[in-house]
């Protein structure tokens, strides 16, 4: 059974009453828990994290008619992609996020679904999500202290973006260690190393020219529609999820360059064993030649009744063997 948004809370958090398939979280202006509902002010503001792949969570949501249709709708579809709107002042949606370490492997990406407005902050996922729970463990230490929806917002996938950044880093120092082998003597089983690195940073690419895209999508389509801190928060976020596109395609291309020097490094070892076989081939050939014609057993064959014959006909073969060898060497050195 399926229980929380991501992991289980800490032991010191302080929660509303809530099912197991939503954990609820009630903040005060100054953006701290409070423990009690009857600490609730005017001015405080709820989180609620559901648990997506739990169906009582979805049916929850169908009833919960508070919420704008268009948000039910983005929440309960089937289907993941990134998204993101703005419309009768809740900005909701999909973005990308890492799959928790401790449930899944954290280079691959899940879905983060999200709605907020003024005074409400709504959650969900299928699958458990590293920056939901990074953010939600430090709500809980005390470390972050989200005065609004949009403060927690911001805190969520901006932890996403640094994650993001750190495991860009950590592909950018595998890239260097396979670069040091490919331009050195060792580049042998490099290929095995630079396939998934490649992988991942396309992966990587291709949800931050998402993101990005999104992000620049509603700064200019809604810009006049959103209020002034959502407006700043969107333009910040979009300039800092372009940096980190502008670095993955850095990377990208770098990855691309290493596997082209990578095949020509593997083409010309192919070359040079085809040159050696070559040459084998052609010297031994007047060998075979001159095997075969002594081989025949028929009558009249030269030197067949001399006591000296067999050692003649070797040192021949010797001899028009080095002259090809010779003759090879000076068109293959002319060639190249």
């Amino acid at each position: 059974m399926v229980q929380t948004l991501s992991l289980d809370p800490a032991p010191d958090a302080k929660l509303l009453p809530q099912d197991d398939f939503v954990i609820s979280y009630r903040f005060g202006s100054d953006g701290a828990l409070l423990s009690e509902p009857a600490a609730v002010t005017d001015k405080a503001w709820t989180w609620k994290s559901y648990a997506l792949a739990d169906a009582r969570a979805r049916r929850s949501l169908e009833a919960d008619r508070s919420l704008p249709e268009s948000v039910r709708e983005a929440f309960l579809s089937s289907g993941d992609q990134c998204q993101i709107s703005f419309e009768d002042g809740w900005l909701f949606g999909e973005l990308p996020d890492l799959q928790h370490e401790h449930y899944g492997d954290p280079r691959e990406l899940g879905y983060f679904r999200f709605a907020f407005d003024k005074n409400l902050f709504i959650s969900g996922r299928r699958h458990p999500l590293q920056s939901v729970d990074d953010v939600r463990q430090s709500i809980n230490r005390g470390k972050i202290r989200p005065a609004a929806p949009v403060a927690l917002f911001n805190a969520i996938f901006r932890r996403f973006l640094d994650l993001l950044k750190a495991e860009i880093n950590r592909l950018s120092e595998t890239l260097d260690s396979i670069e040091d082998h490919i331009v050195g003597e060792k580049w042998q089983g490099e290929r095995e190393r630079l396939v998934p690195v490649r992988r991942q940073i396309v992966v990587f690419h291709r949800y931050l020219t998402a993101a990005t895209s999104l992000f620049r999508h509603i700064d200019h389509a809604d810009r006049r529609a959103l209020p002034e801190d959502l407006d700043d928060l969107i333009e910040g976020l979009s300039i800092r999820a372009a940096t980190l596109h502008a670095e993955g395609e850095q990377l990208q291309q770098r990855a691309r360059l290493l596997q082209d020097e990578l095949l020509a490094k593997m083409t010309d070892q192919s070359n040079r064993f085809l040159y050696v076989l070559s040459v084998m081939t052609a010297v031994l050939l007047p060998s075979n030649v001159i095997t075969g014609l002594f081989g025949m057993n028929t009558p009249g064959l030269p030197f067949a009744n001399s006591a000296h014959g067999f050692w003649v006909v070797a040192l021949l073969a010797v001899i028009i063997s080095a002259m090809v060898y010779l003759i090879v060497r000076r068109i293959g050195g002319s060639g190249r």
